[in-house]
């Protein structure tokens, strides 16, 4: 724990900008307005305007364009102001900075709508009993699977030579201070549990009408999906804390953490809002020990960690203690 404590302050001292920062957490504020304030009617009942801006983009077919907003100008803002505050705007003339910015943002940006996809894959098993578990099953392997081989594409051909494929690599590693981590995170997620908005979103599994958790016979789904859920995570943090800071670091350094913060915080956008508002933070940090242990192994345990310790405590709070 002492050596990521050491990685928080040696951050501070070096890079940490209170301009940068304040206006990080403007852009949150104003980022849960846009989100959590409901005041468009619609047919749908009563909308923000994210959301209604997601179901236009959705029903006229631009999900994709949608999504490249949706990240793309996050994470140029980020970059503007971090040049900003630093006073360094060398990585604007750079066209591998441009390059790994677009190529980044299209590849996540694909990975979302990759499940309009799977839904034409398995229109001949639509009668299967379960399809709705099915798609989600397949839409995560096809998501990891789509992230990890763009990104390693590009790893091979530009960074094999320079470094480890992005984080994967147990160099600095300690499992210590991730497991006081998950500890500390434990007694949040319990109360967190019993919150109704939380409870509306997790366990992730009772979006499933088709299994009924009264039927043992049903587990196995359950274990299988809870399975894939954490490995979904496992590509998450592979893409933010691996490639969005460790393919920027020969260009930017540690100005890379802020904007990919940025990125970060607007994937959760159809969360809980006290998850959305934590990811910021959570993501800072996980980049901060990303950036100087040029590891994310440790940053994996504790996403997925907090992914399942999420699951379990939703789903005993709503099935076992209702």
């Amino acid at each position: 724990m002492k050596k990521i404590v050491g990685y928080i302050k040696q951050f501070y001292r070096e890079h940490f900008s209170w301009g940068e920062f304040t206006v990080a957490m403007l852009f949150l504020i104003g980022f849960c307005f846009f989100k959590y304030y409901k005041y468009i009617p619609s047919d749908w009942g009563e909308q923000s305007l994210l959301t209604r801006w997601w179901y236009t983009a959705y029903l006229a077919d631009y999900k994709f364009s949608f999504h490249l907003i949706l990240y793309g100008s996050p994470l140029l803002i980020g970059y503007f102001f971090s040049s900003y505050f630093h006073k360094d705007w060398s990585n604007w003339s750079n066209p591998q900075f441009w390059f790994l910015c677009c190529f980044g943002i299209a590849v996540f940006s694909y990975r979302s709508v990759l499940s309009n996809h799977v839904d034409q894959w398995l229109i001949p098993f639509e009668n299967y009993a379960h399809i709705d578990w099915l798609r989600s099953i397949v839409g995560t392997v096809a998501r990891g699977t789509f992230l990890f081989l763009g990104i390693w594409i590009y790893w091979y051909f530009a960074d094999k030579g320079k470094q480890p494929f992005y984080g994967f690599t147990v160099k600095n590693y300690s499992l210590k201070p991730y497991l006081v981590m998950l500890a500390i995170m434990l007694p949040l997620i319990g109360v967190a549990s019993t919150l109704p908005d939380f409870l509306a979103s997790y366990p992730q599994v009772q979006d499933f009408k088709s299994l009924d958790f009264s039927n043992a016979s049903h587990f196995k789904h359950l274990a299988l999906y809870e399975l894939l859920y954490g490995l979904d995570f496992f590509s998450i943090e592979f893409f933010f804390r691996g490639f969005m800071v460790l393919a920027f670091v020969g260009i930017v350094g540690p100005r890379a953490i802020i904007p990919m913060a940025y990125v970060y915080l607007v994937i959760h956008w159809n969360k809980p809002m006290g998850e959305l508002i934590s990811s910021f933070f959570g993501g800072s940090l996980l980049g901060i020990i990303a950036y100087y242990s040029r590891s994310i192994v440790g940053g994996i345990i504790v996403h997925v960690g907090i992914a399942w310790m999420m699951e379990l405590g939703a789903f005993i709070s709503k099935y076992f203690f209702p």
